[in-house]
């Protein structure tokens, strides 16, 4: 019976490792939810949310509407350049770093793209391993 428990803690161990795939963890939206409690606005955060829906873009720019929580939706807006097209789609979890834009509907994250005058070296976007910025 003893060995029978050994096997299948190896099993689920093994399985943890596996289902975690050895990503980073998500950041937290603590200073995120902080400034939208308190309204305010060009805060630099970092955070993750599901994406609602891709919203319009173009050449230039790409923007998702993205779910924090249930108090909070936001606009994540990401300018393309030569970070690329992020490839997220509704349902998909992305993480983010840029400048907190409030406004009583829930606000917009801007600047998710590197920048080294910037806290951090600027923004990004992350999804699926990768980072955007």
């Amino acid at each position: 019976m003893r060995r029978f428990g050994v096997v299948l803690f190896v099993l689920f161990a093994t399985m943890g490792l596996v289902a975690c795939g050895g990503e980073e963890p998500l950041p937290d939206n603590e200073r995120l939810l902080a400034a939208f409690t308190e309204g305010q606005t060009g805060v630099w955060v970092s955070g993750h949310g599901t994406v609602v829906r891709p919203l319009g873009s173009d050449e230039a720019n790409q923007r998702f509407l993205v779910r924090v929580n249930d108090a909070l939706s936001l606009v994540v807006r990401h300018r393309v350049g030569n970070a690329g097209r992020v490839p997220a789609d509704r349902d998909d979890v992305i993480a983010f770093q840029g400048r907190y834009e409030f406004h009583g509907g829930g606000g917009e994250v801007i600047l998710t793209h590197a920048d080294s005058g910037q806290p951090g070296g600027g923004g990004w976007i992350e999804f699926n391993g990768t980072r955007y910025d």
